[in-house]
Parts: C-alpha cells; sequence; structure tokens
C-alpha cells in the first residue's frame, strides 16, 4: 500500500471554499462554548476569592464577639497571647453614628482602633491617624471629600442627663482606605480608640469586637474549634467570611449548576461539528473511497480524521482561552458593564480559573468530539469499498 501524506489528505477532503467555512464556522462555534463555560466558571470562581480577599482585608483571619456585648480587651488580649496559632490581636470599639458631608446624614459604622494592632492583623495602615479620621474610598468619591477637609460625626450619648441626644464632634480626614467591598467603603469610618472612648465615656480597654490574625490560615479550622471551646462560655470566634458565609455557598452553589447547564451550548456546537462530519462524509465520499482504492488504508485515514478532530479541538481552545481574556480584559473593564456594588458587595469582578477549570472544560469538550468523530468514521467504515466506489461511479 502507498502511503498517502497527510497534508494531501487535508488538501484533498478541504479543497473547496464551502468546506474551509464549515470547517471555520464549526471551530467559532467551539471555541465561543468553550469561553462562555469558562468565562462563568471563571467569574463565580473570582467573585468568592475576590470577596474573602476584601474581608480579610477588613476582618484579619478570625473575629471575636463576647456573648455580653463588652469586655476587657487587656485581659483578652494577655490571654491570646500565650495561643501559639495567634499571631496578633486588635480589640475594637464599633458603634453606629451619622457622619454629616456637606449637608447631607450618612449612616456609619465607627470603628475605634488601635492603628498599629489594627495593620499587623489586617494590613490596612493607618499610623497617619491621630485626632482625626480614615473614611472610606467610596464614602470619599460619593461626597468628593479629600485629605484635610472636615467632618462632622453625631455619635450616640449614653450619659444619663442626656440620654437618647446626640455628640456633635467635628474631625479631620487624615486617611481614605480601601477594603475591596462597596458597602464598607461607603460606611465604615475609623478613629483612634482611646480618642472614641474618651468622647463617649467609655472606660479604657472597652471593646465590643476583636480581630485576630494566625501564624497559619490554613488551620483556621482548628484554630476556631480549639478557640471556640477554651472561651466559648465567654466570647464567639467567627471566621472572617461568617459575616456573608450564605452568599460565598451560594456563589458555589450556582457556579456547579449554571457549569453543567452550560454544557447546554457545548452540545449545540457539537452538533455543528456532527454536521461537518456528516457533510464531509457524504459529500467527499467519493474522494474518501477513491483514495482507498487507490491504496490509502484504513489505519491511514483513521489517523487523519482523528488528527483533524484534534486540530478543530486545539484551535477551538485557543481560541476561547484568548476570547476569556478578552472578556476579562476588556469587557469587564467597560464604564456600563461595572456591577452595582451596593447589590453584588464588589464594584468590579475579574475572572479567575485555575489548572483544574482548564482541564475540566477542555477535557469534557474534547470527549463530546472525539464521542462524536468515533461515531461518523464507523460510519464510513461500515461501507465496503466495493460499495464506495459504486456510490462514486453513481
Amino acid at each position: 500500500m502507498t502511503q498517502l501524506p497527510l497534508f494531501s489528505l487535508f488538501k484533498i477532503i478541504l479543497d473547496k471554499k464551502s468546506t474551509l467555512r464549515f470547517l471555520i464556522a464549526t471551530v467559532v462555534s467551539l471555541s465561543f462554548s468553550v469561553a462562555v463555560i469558562l468565562a462563568t466558571i471563571g467569574l463565580m470562581d473570582g467573585y468568592g476569592v475576590t470577596l474573602k480577599n476584601a474581608l480579610a482585608l477588613s476582618n484579619g483571619d478570625i473575629k471575636v464577639r463576647s456573648r455580653d456585648g463588652f469586655y476587657a480587651s487587656e485581659f483578652l488580649a494577655q490571654e491570646l497571647q500565650e495561643n501559639p496559632s495567634v499571631v496578633a490581636f486588635s480589640p475594637q470599639l464599633e458603634v453606629e453614628a451619622f457622619a454629616l458631608p456637606r449637608g447631607e446624614s450618612k449612616g456609619v459604622m465607627v470603628k475605634g482602633v488601635h492603628p498599629e494592632r489594627f495593620e499587623k492583623v489586617t494590613g490596612i495602615k493607618l499610623t497617619s491617624l491621630a485626632q482625626g479620621v480614615a473614611i472610606g474610598s467610596e464614602f470619599a468619591k460619593k461626597y468628593q471629600l479629600a485629605l484635610g477637609d472636615s467632618i462632622v460625626l453625631a455619635l450616640r450619648s449614653n450619659k444619663k442627663r442626656d440620654l437618647g441626644g446626640a455628640i456633635l464632634q467635628k474631625f479631620a480626614i487624615e486617611a481614605i482606605v480601601t477594603h475591596g467591598i462597596y458597602e464598607k467603603d461607603l460606611r465604615f469610618v475609623y478613629v483612634q480608640k482611646k480618642l472614641l472612648e474618651d468622647i463617649l465615656g467609655y472606660r479604657p480597654f472597652s471593646s465590643n469586637i476583636g480581630l485576630l490574625k494566625l501564624k497559619e490560615i490554613r488551620l483556621l479550622e482548628n484554630s476556631l474549634n480549639q478557640l471556640n471551646q477554651t472561651y466559648g462560655k465567654d466570647f464567639l470566634f467567627e471566621a472572617y467570611w461568617a459575616e456573608h458565609e450564605v452568599l460565598l455557598d451560594a456563589v458555589e452553589i450556582e457556579r456547579d449548576t449554571i457549569g453543567v447547564a452550560l454544557q447546554l451550548i457545548v452540545l449545540v456546537s457539537v452538533i455543528n461539528i456532527i454536521a461537518f462530519m456528516m457533510f464531509l462524509s457524504e459529500i467527499k465520499s467519493q474522494d474518501i473511497f477513491m483514495l482507498r482504492a487507490l491504496g490509502l488504508s484504513q489505519k491511514a485515514f483513521q489517523k487523519f480524521w482523528f488528527l483533524m478532530l484534534t486540530l478543530i479541538w486545539v484551535i477551538s481552545s485557543l481560541m476561547g482561552y484568548i476570547l476569556v481574556l478578552f472578556i476579562d480584559r476588556v469587557l469587564l473593564k467597560i464604564s456600563f458593564l461595572q456591577l452595582p456594588g451596593d447589590i453584588y458587595k464588589l464594584s468590579e469582578l475579574n475572572v479567575l480559573l485555575n489548572l483544574g477549570d482548564y482541564l475540566l472544560v477542555y477535557g469534557l469538550s474534547l470527549a463530546w468530539i472525539f464521542s462524536v468523530g468515533s461515531l461518523t468514521m464507523r460510519k464510513i467504515q461500515s461501507k465496503s469499498l466495493l460499495s464506495g466506489l459504486r456510490q462514486e461511479f453513481n
């Protein structure tokens, strides 16, 4: 038997413009399907990871609350210093208040912090805080505030003589911080803890929230169990993402559900591949059987067939990857496609994919293609050389 080069086979089978156009349409269809699935999974994963990173930036690794509301922070700090899994502890005094920027009123959460200890736990630098406040970036943007501007906070008075009244305190803006979460960038205001205690008339070391930094974040679950067992009677320890745990679980479930549902898009592309293969097997049937009569072996043709399928898959995968990059770096950055942060927590999303995601999507598409290709190949092989030649001469 003579061996016909594979390149010559491609020239013979794909010699007509209609065949090439059909092949290009098939490749584009599959690449688009792959890109849609990858982008969807990547957006879901990116949302979860970005939200967790942003939560860690403002919450440390673990949040602690007293079951009685307030607690003596220095006593708990001394206890936690003896725990080998805890690197740093930052007590906070949190109170609700109203900010009065530019004649308007906005509900905010005022956080009294120790700047140095807070930075060790969260990474947010507030060392510039002295007698002023630090505000979130969205708050500054909304009310057009800059460093050095002034802002008035209306704090609830705890004094018996004017209980229910408000303490109006004017502060200079000494820092603008970014948490990465819209509502926190819009509502969080930081002030020196001792200054807030003095204004409200609280005792020194009064706290109602605490943030912990762990030595090993991968041991978070073990540390949580150990801390809750040791101090669970008086304190409640939670992971930094606990406030959005339901949302994160829902995103993970939706990612898996949508990933399965979007396989229907791949099925549409597979139908296009089936149509292309059927088109080749019918339109090029005469050429195929003539080549076999001239010495083309079944093995050589089968090799050509699956090589063509592999090329369709490889080119579609590369185009799909390029489309995902385009979605991530161009489409998601367009202003009118920006997410409303007050609804989605994040004002911007990124496509985040790992090796497992690529292997899953590309692997499933390859399995679909080879399944279809095998069925079409069997149909061609089921015809004898004699019947194929008869069809050719008819």
